[in-house]
């Protein structure tokens, strides 16, 4: 099997990057590993056309994506309640990426 090289680019809101570079340092991996592994196990199998791409395996797709938000959102709020009083900016920081998780979670359960 041939190795294809892709780059992607995307913009992410910078404590969302942050948050992702510390769950990575905490597991001790790097992001590119992380993001590599991402894209295996959430690609469709090779079976998938796009004209079977319908309606339901997209809500499917959408629920499974919903379901990883959330385990992310339970991790990120377990970082923020245990974080000391004295760091108030980490936080204030960890707070606000819980709330635009909520968002988006939000957001992909009202479109479907």
């Amino acid at each position: 099997m041939a190795n294809i090289t892709t780059q992607i680019k995307f913009t992410i809101e910078s404590d969302i990057v942050t948050a992702f570079k510390a769950r990575c340092l905490a597991a001790d991996t790097s992001m590119t590993s992380a993001i590599r592994q991402f894209m295996i196990t959430h690609r469709p199998s090779r079976g998938v056309k796009p004209k079977t791409l319908t309606r339901p395996l997209r809500k499917k797709t959408v629920i499974e994506i919903i379901d990883l938000l959330k385990n992310i959102l339970e991790l990120e709020e377990e970082y923020r309640d245990n974080i000391p009083e004295v760091f108030t900016q980490r936080y204030d920081a960890a707070d606000l990426s819980c709330g635009r998780l909520e968002e988006a979670i939000g957001c992909l359960e009202d479109a479907y």
